[in-house]
């Protein structure tokens, strides 16, 4: 089998260099050439731009693009039917601003964002058919990378409530989940990919604050609304049983060498 990754960003790399890790043949295609010494140093094949007509019928597809509307626009580019098998990088970013238990079934939320998202879901949906699976990831992070490098960058959390839910997962996590996920033909169609208990925005930006030296944050607007609790039993039972980050903590963590 050969796997296409059609984004082979930060994400997308790290799954090419676990697939070509166990024996297998992986091209990455990016928008540019700058991340083409990343991708061969996998031991990928590099490419630019589109697999279009490229793809095999045995090849498994990852379409880690960043952006449902990118997404959407490379979908619609697509000439031939879904080959062996397909995963979809998709975001909880589907679900708005949700409370309440919050899992596979709960509908998309009605903010523009969401509604492209969902828009993006349903047309992969539609091209894959059984061969698809989407996994809708929530925000990625490691260190140098995620809310904790904006907070540095900014000197101060972005606008929103507090008492909001925080749903965060780590690179190194995500990627194994997509990895479980184009190995082999999982159950289900769709996945959260988050990863458990999540703090509020006030648990984090305060922890991150304190960590980054930083001023307290002062919250002022608030949701006022039950948090949200997700549910991620159908991705520990099928593609990640034991997360390498568990802890939200590690998020809040700096870059080495910073303080």
């Amino acid at each position: 089998m050969r796997l296409v990754v059609w984004g082979a960003g930060e994400l997308g790399t790290r799954v090419l260099a676990r697939w070509v890790a166990a024996g297998h043949d992986a091209i990455g295609y990016t928008r540019t050439d700058k991340r083409h010494d990343l991708v061969r140093a996998t031991g990928a094949t590099a490419r630019k731009g589109s697999p279009g007509k490229q793809l095999r019928d045995d090849d498994i597809l990852l379409l880690a693009i960043s952006g449902s509307a990118n997404q959407f626009e490379a979908l619609a580019s697509l000439e031939r039917e879904c080959p062996r098998a397909a995963v979809l990088i998709s975001s909880v970013g589907f679900y708005g601003n949700p409370h309440g238990v919050t899992n596979e079934q709960t509908p998309a939320g009605d903010s523009p964002h969401a509604t492209r998202i969902a828009k993006t879901e349903s047309a992969f949906a539609h091209w894959a058919q059984e061969r698809g699976t989407i996994l809708r990831l929530g925000g990625l992070y490691r260190p140098g990378r995620g809310p904790m490098s904006a907070l540095c960058r900014r000197g101060a959390p972005p606008p929103g409530p507090p008492d909001r839910t925080l749903a965060l997962i780590h690179y190194e996590d995500a990627a194994n989940a997509a990895l479980a996920a184009v190995q082999s033909a999982p159950p289900e169609r769709l996945y959260v990919g988050v990863t458990t208990p999540c703090p509020t925005r006030e648990e984090f930006y305060r922890t991150a604050c304190e960590r980054a030296g930083l001023p307290a944050p002062n919250f002022t607007e608030r949701f006022d609304k039950p948090l949200a609790e997700y549910d991620v039993t159908l991705l520990r039972r099928d593609l990640l049983p034991a997360p390498a980050f568990p802890n939200w903590h590690s998020a809040t963590d700096l870059p080495e060498g910073d303080t």
